[in-house]
């Protein structure tokens, strides 16, 4: 009898497990995908036959190690989404598959097993009409030797146009920048892993400068603040159909899409890669894993509440301006607001940006989070970043004594930004320059 090839067995497991997650019954839901590819990976990976529901809430939703599921039904609402999905799947798309994946009931342990064969049943033996041609599927006539060469045909030809592609991204790489500018961009683009670009979620911004109720990354996160509009719009007087129908819709903030070509540059630059989400896609598994650079504030973009705690930087949002400005919240009471924005003499207003670094959720990797006042001020933190001169001065103040190839230490910095496209250079422009610890 030939040996079992276990290794055979298990990347064929993983091939159907990325196949499934890969169909069009997980596309929409990033969330779905997340929890099936994190419960097949613990059984694959890690031979579990047993995954409990405190579990799955602590690594996949984020939820605290010890919450109390019998209060929280996440996890009990997403798995039995999975099963109907995951069946589905199997139902239709993959009805051919001989092996096929369920998730059981009382335990999110895969169970990966071979399709039961379904023998025709003999009929009545009474002459009958001829039965119809059943409709076979486009590729139900092809060959099997002829499907397995136009797969291994368009796998080299993928990894042709693939490879081709990144030696292009090298030739045309820009040039590595300045020592200090170099030593930072390396630092949140490290080589070999890419980085997370994480957009904000203007119609959640919006939304939510309209309403006098801050919406949390757990409900951001479950999608349970959908449920929640109408309550929550009803003081506002908007319609809470439109309300809806505006947080379903994915839109970002050109300010932040405008500045994707120079940071995806500025990572090819020091040899890393980058990869962009929206706010919505993103997982707690994500920012405890990767590096990630986080545009916007936490009302755009939730997944910087997790860090507030150890900030002292705060924006608020000016509804009769229409405007966000920074709050610090290390100094006293009286002096919080004092970069509350006022106008200037040609009519507009003072311009701030912050920009934060600091250990992920895991610590394992970097987060830096890039807010400003609007496009130009995000544009001029950028231009900050990319300074040579500007990259020194912060490091003198944040740690005068260590080597320029010693990695950055753990900030929060808030530029004041004193014209259109101006590099923030001068030494006035750091406003504030904070040390956070590791």
């Amino acid at each position: 009898m030939a040996k079992t090839n276990f290794n055979t067995v298990r990347d064929n497991r993983r091939l159907l497990v990325n196949q499934v997650a890969g169909s069009l019954y997980f596309s929409r839901s990033s969330r779905l995908r997340d929890m099936f590819l994190y419960v097949c990976g613990r059984v694959l990976d890690e031979s579990a036959d047993e995954i409990h529901e405190q579990e799955v809430g602590q690594e996949v939703f984020g939820r605290p190690a010890d919450y109390d599921t019998a209060a929280d039904n996440t996890v009990r609402v997403h798995a039995s989404m999975l099963r109907k999905r995951v069946n589905e799947y199997f139902e239709k798309e993959g009805s051919s598959e001989p092996l096929i994946i369920e998730i059981p009931r009382g335990n999110y342990a895969p169970v990966f097993r071979e399709r039961t064969a379904v023998l025709p049943q003999p009929g009545p033996q009474a002459v009958s009409a001829p039965a119809a041609t059943p409709a076979l599927h486009p590729y139900a006539t092809v060959p099997l030797w002829l499907a397995a060469a136009l797969a291994v045909l368009f796998a080299l030809t993928s990894l042709g146009l693939f490879l081709h592609s990144r030696s292009l991204a090298a030739a045309l790489s820009p040039a590595r920048p300045s020592p200090a500018v170099g030593e930072i961009w390396a630092q949140i683009f490290p080589k070999g892993k890419p980085t997370d670009l994480v957009l904000a979620d203007a119609s959640l911004g919006t939304l939510q400068e309209r309403i006098d109720h801050p919406i949390s990354l757990t409900e951001y996160f479950d999608r349970s603040y959908l449920t929640r509009v109408e309550d929550r719009t009803a003081s506002a007087k908007l319609d809470p159909a439109f309300s809806k129908s505006l947080l379903l819709k994915r839109q970002v903030n050109y300010g932040d899409v405008a500045l994707l070509s120079r940071i995806t540059d500025m990572a090819r630059s020091v040899q890393g890669d980058t990869r962009v989400h929206f706010a919505r896609d993103y997982s707690f598994r994500d920012l405890k894993a990767n590096n990630s650079l986080l545009f916007g504030n936490v009302s755009s973009n939730p997944w910087i509440e997790p860090f507030q705690s150890r900030l002292t930087l705060r924006w608020k949002y000016d509804a009769d301006k229409g405007i966000y400005y920074p709050v610090d919240t290390a100094a006293k009471p009286a002096d919080q607001e004092k970069f509350h924005a006022s106008a200037l003499p040609d009519g507009s207003h003072e311009g701030f940006a912050s920009l934060s670094l600091l250990p992920n959720l895991s610590g394992t990797g970097d987060v830096l989070i890039l807010s400003a006042t609007g496009g130009t001020a995000m544009n001029a933190a950028l231009d900050f970043l990319c300074d040579e001169t500007s990259i020194r001065q912060l490091r003198s103040q944040l740690a005068p004594k260590s080597p320029l190839t010693a990695a950055m230490p753990y900030f929060e910095v808030l530029l004041r930004i004193g014209g259109r496209n101006n590099v923030p250079r001068d030494p006035s422009s750091i406003v504030i320059a904070r040390r956070i610890g590791s």
